[in-house]
């Protein structure tokens, strides 16, 4: 470093003198940070050894040289000059010196390792039993943990009772009276009398810590009972807690099927109303798309009358190409059918409902005189059926929209008219023909008196 620098720089710190004291002593140059901090504890100057509280003053005159010194910076190799008071903003940038202890920056190397050496409280120091096999090396900011420690401690018990055995007492005070002046000898004399007097509370201590460490190893003992028995009531509660949620999924796989169930439509017959209609409400895109006939519900004139049902499909005719919405009837076998009259003698009109206030029904009406065939009795599970190819033609209802479709949903209707006066013929002369039930009778009576 240039020498010109060092003359700059405190003698205590190694920082940049901005505002210089000049001891009276030796004529030594500090910065008036250190003259407040370190030189009033102090009982000698640390550079003449001169006794007392080192004297200062402030150095103006050099204090003068400085700011009028044009100087070049020693970090920079000669790239920077210019006013010392500048010096100072432009060395921020060189803090890059860093403590391997602390990771603390600094500019100049004799301030590093004037902290290495006496101000870093990561650095390494001698334990002061160090010459009693103690630990050689420790960070001094854990010094004051160190001496507390076991090791410590025992060093410390284990030289006083070599520095001054009980049973010697008389020759180690002649080999004190023999070795120092008298001066020092009431002085150790003083210190004996403390340190017998400690050794005196060194027993006692001994065995309080003696009777503690039995009592910390059975609170241990009890520690890891107590972490054993948490480790089965964990077990446990994991065990209980894989039972409620077992549980829980099947209170709620009882709720799902108590929900089907409720969602389910109650046994029983479904009746035509009283009106003696039944209405099929068929999506007409589904049955084009799938080209699969839609069969309605079975359907009870009564609770023990005929079963009937319902179907709907596309037909498409092959020699003009057109596409016809086809309706079937047919008679399913029923649980009252014997005791029922055949053929069925009761006039059935279709229809595809008008959905507006005109009411233009496309209608068709099956007549039993001329289907006495596919109306007698089942024998199997149902009668040959009753199939209206071309019951109406797919644009007609999509031009009509409006009118037949609502949603793309067409609604079929069937009208039985029990008050046709053919009910009343007999087929079976062994047998009296049964025109109706109750139902039937009431619903006949109805629309009479309507």
């Amino acid at each position: 470093m240039d020498v010109d620098i060092v003359r700059l720089l405190c003698c205590l710190c190694y920082d940049l003198i901005l505002q210089p004291k000049q001891l009276i002593c030796c004529g030594q140059r500090i910065c008036e940070l250190c003259s407040e901090s370190k030189l009033k504890l102090q009982t000698q100057c640390p550079f003449c050894t001169a006794p007392g509280i080192p004297e200062m003053k402030y150095d103006r005159g050099f204090r003068r040289e400085l700011e009028s010194l044009s100087i070049k910076c020693p970090r920079c190799n000669d790239q920077w000059f210019g006013l010392f008071a500048d010096l100072p903003t432009h060395l921020n940038n060189h803090y890059d010196l860093e403590c391997e202890n602390c990771g603390e920056k600094f500019v100049f190397s004799q301030q590093i390792e004037k902290h290495l050496n006496e101000n870093c409280k990561k650095r390494l120091v001698e334990c002061p039993l160090v010459f009693l096999h103690c630990s050689s090396k420790v960070i001094y900011e854990e010094m004051n943990q160190h001496c507390l420690s076991d090791q410590h401690q025992n060093c410390l018990i284990q030289f006083i009772k070599t520095l001054i055995p009980q049973t010697s007492q008389k020759h180690t005070n002649l080999a004190l009276e023999t070795l120092v002046d008298e001066q020092y000898r009431r002085m150790l004399t003083n210190y004996i009398e403390k340190i017998n007097s400690i050794v005196q509370e060194i027993d006692p201590i001994l065995g309080k810590c003696s009777r503690l460490s039995s009592e910390g190893q059975q609170y241990e003992a009890g520690i890891k009972e107590v972490r054993a028995q948490c480790v089965k009531i964990k077990e446990s509660f994991d065990k209980n807690l894989k039972f409620a949620e077992n549980i829980n999924q099947i209170l709620m796989n009882m709720n799902k099927l108590l929900d089907e169930i409720k969602s389910m439509p109650m046994a029983g017959l479904k009746l035509i109303s009283p009106d003696s209609t039944y209405k099929f409400k068929v999506n007409i895109l589904s049955i084009i798309d799938n080209e699969q006939a839609v069969q309605s519900e079975p359907v009870h004139t009564s609770q023990s009358g005929y079963k009937l049902a319902l179907s709907c499909s596309i037909y498409l005719d092959q020699q003009n190409q057109t596409r016809y919405v086809s309706i079937s009837f047919k008679i399913l076998c029923g649980e009252f059918d014997t005791i029922l009259s055949w053929p069925f003698v009761y006039p059935i009109t279709l229809a595809i409902l008008d959905l507006t206030k005109a009411k233009r029904n496309i209608e068709y009406s099956i007549s039993w005189k001329s289907r006495t065939a596919t109306l007698h009795q089942p024998l199997r599970n149902q009668n040959s059926v009753i199939h209206i190819e071309r019951f109406c033609s797919v644009d007609t209802l999509i031009k009509n929209r409006n009118s037949y479709l609502q949603d793309d949903f067409m609604f079929i209707q069937m009208h039985i008219d029990f008050m046709e006066p053919g009910v009343n013929v007999t087929f079976d002369k062994d047998r009296p023909m049964i025109t109706e039930d109750s139902i039937q009778r009431s619903i006949a009576t109805n629309i009479a008196t309507k």
